[in-house]
């Protein structure tokens, strides 16, 4: 007998699902169990491991165990919930790459019908087949593997080549769009620039691609969805990556200027430094499962900034920590944490700060201003995810009244959780005018300064300041 897990961001979504699921079902040849959403009233919106591993356990008495997820968190959730399982547990359960509604109903029918774990996964993944065929689209092939690489026309692959007109080129924002558009084409995909292939399901290896604006860049495709693929590309690139309303815009962003004089009180912020210690430990696979849950938690907290980020201001707002969710969202960081891991024996907070402050590196050491950056966006990643391994993640500072905010630099994140009518400017030592958080700066009217050196060293908490335009 083959039990399902219905694994979801939200509570009435999977509860929704568990209830179609359950119209399907005759006699008692399947269980179902829900791990949906979070017990946090203010924010129910996310997965929970240890949520997901009780539900598994609810259903463990049977032969096998499908799990099927949604999307971004749920996924890590689900191998974080394996992890903790019991070893024979464990090896009941399958995580099914399936869409989550027709694919439960489809598996909750083939389970309660008796099949065994094999053919209830080969029916939930082919769950899509009939709406195809019934929306007159051509019947879904067989699965073909997607690692094969190629390079060129030569083997039957085809090709389209798009010339960028985003001022700051593929930045991470519009490849974020980039990734999100190619996912889910059963087609073996290559993007290529001057001869340098990547895959296009990494938002940082195309960011290493280093794209700017008027290059040229060349998507290849082969398998049977190759001719949608790039259908879905040219698509991408006629709408300038979702930013065909800056195409025109200038090159340069500027936070708004001083006009006059403004006044607040001084506040010197720095968020907190949580401790990096390269010590043995026991088991690095232990650790590696606190990082996954770590890492789970920071994907849901990006998508809740990216929610309070259109309610506050816009949808490009909003797609900056959309953009910082897909960055995350990489296997192959996790792959790399894992190496870290096995091979220094050391904590999951050692690991992860190696691994993330390399890629901030190889940001920073790109020719390329804009791009350069962004590495404050993987400095925002890594010191949330710190303060989730930690159980203390950092919250902007809380303004009483009109405060001038002096720091190193910011995060974006910080910066958007700012109470803009609090606060009179940002004065950063270092910072760029590029970064993601002058852009939100400018968008909430906040003058925002960098490059100061010391300019402020002498400045006490609670001094009155009185800034002019140069």
């Amino acid at each position: 007998m083959v039990n399902l897990v219905i694994v979801s961001h939200s509570a009435q979504l999977g509860q929704g699902v568990g209830e179609l699921a359950r119209q399907m079902l005759r006699g008692d040849g399947c269980q179902l169990a829900i791990a949906a959403g979070i017990d946090d009233p203010d924010s129910p919106i996310g997965t929970d491991p240890i949520k997901v591993m009780e539900a598994i356990i609810s259903v463990a008495d049977t032969d096998d165990i499908l799990v099927l997820m949604d999307i971004g968190s749920a996924l890590l959730s689900a191998e974080t919930a394996l992890d903790l399982l019991d070893p024979d547990i464990a090896a009941k359960v399958h995580l099914c790459p399936a869409p989550l509604v027709e694919g439960a109903l489809a598996a909750t029918v083939s389970a309660a019908s008796g099949a065994g774990i094999e053919k209830v996964i080969a029916d939930a993944q082919c769950a899509l087949q009939a709406k195809r065929v019934q929306l007159g689209f051509p019947a879904q092939e067989e699965y073909h593997d997607p690692s094969a690489r190629q390079t060129d026309e030569s083997d039957g692959a085809q090709s389209v080549t798009v010339e960028i007109a985003n001022p700051h080129g593929l930045h991470v924002r519009p490849a974020a769009r980039l990734v999100e558009g190619l996912a889910g084409f059963n087609a073996e995909l290559l993007l290529e620039k001057d001869g340098k292939c990547v895959k296009p399901d990494s938002l940082n290896q195309i960011a290493l691609l280093k794209v700017r604006c008027n290059d040229r860049i060349r998507l290849i495709a082969k398998g049977p969805e190759a001719a949608e693929a790039l259908a879905a590309f040219q698509a991408l690139a006629d709408d300038h990556f979702g930013e065909r309303q800056v195409v025109n815009a200038p090159t340069v962003v500027n936070a708004p200027a001083l006009h006059g004089t403004l006044s607040g009180v001084v506040l010197h912020y720095q968020p907190t430094v949580f401790p990096l210690e390269r010590e043995p430990v026991e088991s690095p696979e232990a650790e590696f499962r606190r990082l996954k849950m770590a890492v789970s938690h920071t994907l849901d907290d990006l998508l809740e900034l990216a929610a309070l980020a259109a309610d506050k201001y816009s949808e490009e707002i909003a797609a900056i920590f959309f953009g910082q969710h897909t960055l995350l969202d990489d296997p192959e960081l996790l792959n790399s944490v894992r190496e870290e891991l096995q091979q220094q024996n050391c904590c999951a907070e050692w690991a992860w700060s190696q691994v993330m402050s390399a890629l901030s590196q190889q940001y920073q050491s790109l020719d390329d201003a804009y791009l350069q950056a962004r590495y404050i966006d993987i400095e925002d990643i890594l010191h949330r995810t710190l303060g989730h391994l930690a159980g203390a993640v950092d919250s902007a500072p809380h303004l009483s009244q009109r405060t001038i905010l002096i720091a190193d630099n910011l995060y974006p994140s910080v910066v958007l959780q700012l109470d803009a009518t609090k606060t009179a400017a940002i004065c950063l030592r270092d910072g760029s005018p590029l970064a993601h958080g002058a852009i939100i700066a400018q968008t909430a009217g906040i003058p925002w300064r960098c490059q100061l050196g010391d300019a402020f060293a002498g400045r006490q908490n609670g001094d009155k300041l009185t800034l002019t335009q140069p």
